[in-house]
């Protein structure tokens, strides 16, 4: 009997964080399917919903890569007619106006727009899973704003290059 509730004692924190890795897993693949197929619906407030495999905060100057926050379970990025609508820890909603330049990054499985803000220590990352997402996001956003070489590649169909020069 001993032996049996050892056993028993031993596989069930496996059992657990098997099940919660499976969860995760699925949930992760139905971001990326919804990446992938790019779909950008129509918001309520008629703003433009971009489907978001994650959402990440960065700092200014430290490599892209670096995130002091990240979210993957509902991160959220909503182009809307006077700014963006945004969620990594809370909801937060931007002008256009407050957005100093946009950048495309890519690394593997991932292609991660980069909003910059004017006065701002912090940037928004957005991982839209494919190029043809991110090109769709970026035709959504006005001309005004400043894209660097990486993002008007994009958006002009080509490939990003991250070893092209980033404007800063």
């Amino acid at each position: 009997m001993d032996v049996l509730l050892g056993i028993i004692g031993s596989l069930l924190p496996l059992t657990l964080i098997g099940a919660i890795g499976y969860t995760v897993y699925r949930s992760a693949r139905a971001r990326y399917a919804r990446a992938g197929r790019g779909v950008i619906d129509l918001a309520a407030d008629g703003g433009r919903a971009i489907p978001v495999i994650a959402a990440f905060i960065g700092i200014r100057g430290l490599p892209w890569w670096f995130a002091v926050a990240s979210n993957n379970a509902a991160p959220s990025l909503v182009i809307l007619p006077s700014g963006v609508r945004y969620r990594v820890i809370k909801l937060r909603e931007r002008p256009f106006s407050d957005i100093e330049r946009i950048d495309v990054r890519t690394a593997w499985a991932t292609v991660n727009i980069e909003m910059r803000f004017r006065g701002e220590a912090l940037t928004l990352m957005a991982n839209v899973g494919t190029r043809e997402l991110a090109r769709a996001t970026l035709d959504l956003l006005p001309a005004t704003i400043a894209l660097t070489p990486r993002a008007r590649a994009t958006l002009a169909g080509g490939e990003p290059r991250d070893d092209a020069p980033s404007t800063k």
